[in-house]
């Protein structure tokens, strides 16, 4: 697993967005061809799949290099998790990705990003984290410059984790009630929130369709811009490129088609809405 972290990340830039008990957290930020707009380009960033306790910051390098090719920055990010960091409370990694994001627009002219076109993207609990630092007003590391704002501009979430009642998961995982209390997106929707599109099994067996199905309405009621695309009998991680490459390409055309319709990017000339894959700077039909 870790020789198949290291050959998908070997071409990216590494950077310590910051340092946590004397380690440094990695971003790694991949080449784009050609020199940035003068305003910069949109970045995309990505929090991989886990529940606290491991994953892989490789997880999404194959959406990272299919956004490569439509012209955005993407970036991976690590953040704690209680295989390499067994004191991490979900709180800490709430609050690196909360850093991540500001690290991403206190350096956006050295990125060649645009500060105020930030798309987060994770799964599972990177999902929560990303969607926290849209939603919550705490969780921040006290090291941070809280003047740089860590909400995204707009968030793609994949069988996100947001409930952490019993009908939820991950209450658990906390070392305190009253700290799954604060961090429990389902209880926090207000008004004002970036646009959401949530991808999700609903034979998730891990995180329950139903509790974003659940988000959404709440979402609506509230006024904000949410799309959910259930994936009949699906269950979680499906959307992963080396689960299943027809799902992989199914779901990164409606993140990409999302953030056409958000403007975030160009339509694809000649598009039909039919899913295709990127490779070497243009778009294949995958009949």
């Amino acid at each position: 697993m870790m020789d198949r972290n290291r050959s998908l990340l070997a071409d990216t830039i590494c950077y310590a967005y910051k340092e946590s008990d004397g380690v440094d957290m990695e971003a790694y930020v991949f080449p784009v061809p050609g020199e940035a707009p003068p305003e910069g380009r949109p970045s995309i960033l990505f929090f991989y799949s886990s529940t606290w306790d491991s994953g892989l910051v490789s997880q999404f390098a194959p959406h990272a290099l299919y956004f490569v090719n439509r012209g955005m920055q993407p970036i991976l990010f690590d953040y704690r998790v209680t295989s390499r960091f067994p004191a991490a409370t979900p709180g800490d990694a709430i609050a690196d990705i909360r850093s991540a994001i500001r690290w991403v627009r206190g350096h956006a002219s050295d990125l060649g990003v645009k500060p105020d076109a930030l798309i987060a993207c994770g799964a599972a609990a990177g999902a929560h984290g990303a969607l926290a630092a849209a939603m919550l007003e705490d969780f921040d590391d006290p090291v941070d410059d809280l003047s740089i704002p860590c909400a995204p501009n707009a968030l793609i979430l994949f069988s996100p984790i947001l409930d952490f009642s019993r009908k939820g998961v991950g209450h658990v995982k906390f070392p305190e009630r009253k700290m799954a209390k604060r961090a429990d997106l389902i209880r926090r929707v207000r008004r004002g929130l970036p646009p959401v599109l949530i991808i999700h099994g609903t034979a998730d067996r891990v995180v329950p369709y139903e509790n974003s199905a659940r988000f959404r309405r709440k979402m609506w009621w509230r006024g904000n811009k949410v799309k959910i695309r259930p994936f009949e009998t699906q269950g979680h991680g499906f959307f992963n490129f080396n689960v299943n490459p027809r799902l992989y390409e199914i779901t990164i055309s409606e993140a990409d088609a999302f953030l056409v319709e958000r403007k975030f990017l160009p339509p694809i000339p000649d598009d039909d809405g039919t899913p295709r894959l990127a490779g070497d700077g243009r778009f294949h039909r995958n009949d």
